[in-house]
Parts: C-alpha cells; structure tokens; sequence
C-alpha cells in the first residue's frame, strides 16, 4: 500500500525574506545555463544554489557544487534564512495560472512517501531515465541529506474527495505565497491537527501513484537507500532514508495539463543533405508542404499546430524544421507499418506512441540516432517552446525541430500500469512545481513513526 508521512517542512522565512518569489526557482532540469545565471543574480538566497549549484574549472572532489550545496544549506539553516516547523505537518499546494486565455486552478499534497521498489507496489514510474542525471541527483544527496524539491505524482479520485478535503484548508492565510516567471501563483498551507493528518493518511493508502515528473531523483533516492542500508548494522522502515517528499494531485484535477516536449536535434551538416532528407521522408509519411514569407511565418506555424491537434487522436502526425522558409507536417501512411517496424515486445498502445513513431521511423531509421543512446543523451534536446526549438534550428546550434502533439494521460496511466516505460521526455506536465517551497532534511537521529 502507498504509505504517506507528515514531516517537519523546511521553508524560507518570511521575516528575512520579504519578497519570497525572488527566491524561488523552476526544477532543476529545465533551468537552462542563462537562467541559472539569472536566478543567481536575482538573490544570494535564491534555492538555485542549492538544486543546480554552478560548476568551475577548479572545482575538486573537495569543493565541487555538491559540497556548495551542503554548505548553504547549513547557513540558510543556521542564519534563519529557512526554518522547521516545529511539528510534523501535511501541506497543501494551490497553483493557479492562465493557459490558452483559461484561468485554471490545480491543487494538490505535499507530504513524505516510503519509497517503494517499481515493481513491488502501487508506485509507478512512466518514464525511462538517462544514467547521467541520476548520478548528479544521488551524488546531491550524498552531501546533503535532505530532498530540495518534490516528486510530482499523479494518483486517480474520480470524486475529487481529496480536493475538496484539501480545499477547506486554503480559507485562511497561506503560510506560502509565490509568483514565477509564468506568472503562476503558488500558496502552501500547513495541516498539523492529527485528525486531519490522520484521514489524509488513511485515504491515501489505497491509491495508485504514478510518477509524473522525478523519476531520477526517485531513482536516485532508491539507491541512496540501498546505500545507507548496507553501511548500517540496525535499521528500521523507520529511517527517514526510506522516504521521499513527493507532490500528489488527482489525475481529474482539471488543472493538470500534459503539454509536448518537442526534439531538435544536432546533425553533422558536412554529411546531412536535406533535400534528400525529406525525399526519404516520403517512405512511409505523406508529407505536406507549408511554405511561408518572413511576414506571415507566425500564423503557417499556427496553422501547422492546428492540423497537428486534428489529427492527434486518430493519426500519427508530427511537425518538422529544418530552416529555410517552409515547415513540413508528416503523417504516417499506414498503422501496420508500426508492428513491422516497432518490434519491441510492448502493448499495442506502447507502440503507438507518437514519440516511439517519431524515433523509429524518422531519428533512428533516417538520422541513426538509436533511442537511449550516448548519441541521443548529446545530440537531441527537449524543449516545450516552438519558439526556442525554432530559434535553435535558426541559429545553426541545432539541424532538424521536430514538433509532436502532447501524450494522454490515459495512455501514460495505461502503459505505466503494465510495467513498461515511455522513452526519455515524453511528457511536460504542466505547471511545474515551485523549488523552494518546502524542502525535507534527512535527519538520521530522527524516526518516522505511523503512530501521530
């Protein structure tokens, strides 16, 4: 069963800091190098330095961004720039933003989760990982001891009881408030009474959670585990070392929204010929042609985006850019070519993924770029903006943008609940959380009880 923990929440203090948005950041990967720097111009608190600490060409094993790390923590802690509560607390998470002119609001819990092996319990990944950042995130929390940012779960309440429960305790004054860059409000409410804590607790244990965003710090937080386990003669599930702070909202909330991650990818120009690239492409897509001028690229990009949505539920349809003055929109000619080509030993609607489509018969098939390889980790990146892809490709920093419709979340549910996982960056659940809101330390004096 899932298993959820009060704890004593760590969170910027409102009497040092008086502006609590400056402080805050977006997750850890998606911050890109400009906006690392930006956030750590916009205050010496800001919790950048903490997640995505900057790196130095004279850094060592004995002062790197990991021991930076460790080392603000502690002043944050030791100066009163961060407090503990002083009691264990669930806390409540309202975020509240404008998407496509819509107001929406998205609520959820912010609590401790006994990690679970996948595999072994109701804790789904969806996702597959990349080794590389699953390092980084372990080797934090290896000179840390404490979790900076949440998980961001998903679990099903077709009747909202959660919601409206956790409704009640957004009346008063919230112990939270920030705005991002998007302009999304974030508020944090704290739930200390035991009865409270005590029913969230209870109706969470027979839940479903599937993983929407974190699978590396998951996985990180696993071995990080494994690891303390072995070097400790006694333990207990009571060590805070088997729990993560993780996020849950309702997979009904209509707040939760799963945008696309599109792909540009980096291409050896010496070698690549796009003329003959596209004649390729013709194999097993219909390929049309949206050409445009300089003054009404907008609105043929707007109109590629548009053909792309209509054909979202019933084809497989993706947009392509690769300079010059014309976008491509392809479509696959026939399903069957999925089962010829997509032999994986995967349900039918693994397979039939958008993204599996793309890198089969286009990444791999055409650019030899394998799924999960060294290559794709250093030559492919994953952007939400068509704007930035479209920049990119521009600029002569990237080759190809490919432009895909966004995955359902019925068939994230779907597929995570068999067991399988979608490639790497095949969601952008959107809002993302906060950083900075509420952090947990992993204290190993302390115990984590069920008893209240």
């Amino acid at each position: 069963m899932v298993r959820i923990f009060p704890f004593n929440g760590i969170t910027y203090n409102p009497d040092m800091i008086k502006n609590l948005s400056k402080v805050m950041a977006p997750p850890y990967d998606v911050i890109s190098p400009e906006e690392q720097d930006q956030l750590y111009n916009l205050h010496d608190y800001n919790v950048i330095r903490l997640i995505l600490g900057k790196e130095f060409a004279e850094d060592t094993n004995y002062n790197n961004k990991y021991i930076r790390a460790a080392k603000y923590f502690e002043g944050f802690l030791l100066h009163k720039i961060m407090t503990r509560s002083e009691k264990p607390c669930l806390y409540v998470y309202e975020q509240t933003f404008i998407h496509n002119r819509k107001k929406h609001k998205r609520i959820g819990l912010i609590s401790l989760l006994r990690l679970e092996d996948f595999g072994k319990g109701k804790v789904f990944p969806h996702e597959e990982t990349f080794p590389k950042a699953k390092t980084d995130r372990l080797s934090l929390l290896h000179h840390t001891y404490a979790n900076f940012e949440s998980i961001f779960s998903i679990f099903s309440d077709t009747k909202l009881k959660m919601t409206k429960y956790l409704k009640k305790f957004t009346k008063r004054k919230p112990l939270i408030q920030a705005k991002d860059k998007d302009k999304v409000i974030h508020k944090i409410w704290a739930i200390d009474k035991k009865s409270a804590l005590k029913k969230i607790m209870r109706d969470m244990k027979d839940k479903w959670v599937f993983i929407a965003d974190g699978h590396h710090r998951y996985e990180a937080a696993l071995k990080f585990k494994d690891e303390v386990k072995e070097k400790t003669q006694r333990f207990s599930e009571e060590e805070p070392y088997n729990y993560i702070l993780m996020y849950f909202t309702p997979i009904e909330d209509k707040g939760l929204l799963v945008l696309p991650i599109h792909r540009v990818v980096k291409i050896n120009l010496d070698n690549f010929d796009p003329i003959q690239f596209e004649g390729s492409l013709h194999n097993h897509f219909k390929v049309e042609v949206l050409p445009f001028k300089k003054s009404n690229e907008k609105r043929v990009r707007a109109k590629l985006f548009k053909l792309l949505e209509k054909n979202k539920d019933d084809q497989h349809s993706f947009g392509v850019y690769m300079g010059g003055n014309k976008y491509l929109r392809l479509t696959l000619k026939d399903e069957k070519l999925i089962d010829e080509f997509i032999t994986d030993n995967k349900p039918k609607t693994w397979k039939k993924l958008d993204v599996n489509v793309l890198h089969t018969f286009v990444i791999d098939m055409l650019l030899g770029i394998k799924k999960g390889s060294h290559e794709a980790e250093n030559n492919i990146k994953y952007v939400k903006s068509e704007d930035l892809a479209v920049d990119l490709v521009n600029q002569g920093k990237y080759g190809v943008a490919f432009f895909l419709n966004p995955t359902s979340v019925k068939d994230i549910i779907y597929i995570a609940s068999k067991y399988e996982k979608m490639p790497q960056k095949s969601t952008y659940f959107y809002p993302k959380l906060l950083s900075g809101l509420v952090l947990n330390k992993i204290d190993l004096k302390e115990k984590i009880k069920d008893e209240l």
